[in-house]
């Protein structure tokens, strides 16, 4: 049975998605399943995807799965970063910095996060903001909010935090 145009483009999108990143899909496994089956790669790619984020929802929610977003794409990128020497280092380390403090902030004002509705789409928004190299959030939120209160108390010059003229 012949699929829709509009499926089988969709299926083709998904399988250049897959191979862009072979080792972090497992392309070459799902190559072999392809082969063995007969049925498409990108349904069993799409398969795993649909039961892991079921069990991410029974497991731990929308907390788990926001924090997973907060977590896992920006320790990779921290990683490849530190290895590669490439610069990018200093806005994983302001990402990171940025993450803490509304962490931090977030666990003292826990209860208005009950009150927020819709609170952990609006999360899971402003961490994509915070990290998505065409915002770079995290440069604002650290340039405007955390270093000016905490430059006067660093000892940047070895003048125990004390501005010299």
């Amino acid at each position: 049975m012949a699929l829709p145009p509009q499926v089988q483009q969709g299926i083709e999108k998904v399988d250049e998605f897959i191979a862009q990143y072979p080792a972090l899909t497992q392309y070459d496994k799902l190559k072999e399943l392809e082969e063995k089956t007969g049925y498409s790669k990108v349904y069993f790619f799409l398969a795993f995807c649909t039961i892991m984020s079921g069990l991410l929802i029974l497991l731990g929610g929308a907390k788990l799965i926001v924090d997973l977003l907060g977590f896992v794409y920006p320790a990779y990128m921290s990683f490849k970063s530190m290895d590669a020497n490439n610069g990018e280092d200093t806005q994983w380390l302001t990402y990171w910095v940025v993450f803490a403090f509304f962490s931090i902030i977030e666990g003292m004002a826990g209860f208005l996060t009950r009150l927020i509705p819709f609170y952990f789409l609006t999360k899971g928004g402003f961490i994509l903001w915070l990290y998505h190299p065409q915002t770079m959030g995290a440069q604002s939120i650290y340039a405007g909010v955390i270093r000016p209160y905490m430059l006067p108390y660093l000892d940047i010059n070895g003048t125990g935090g004390k501005k010299t003229e």
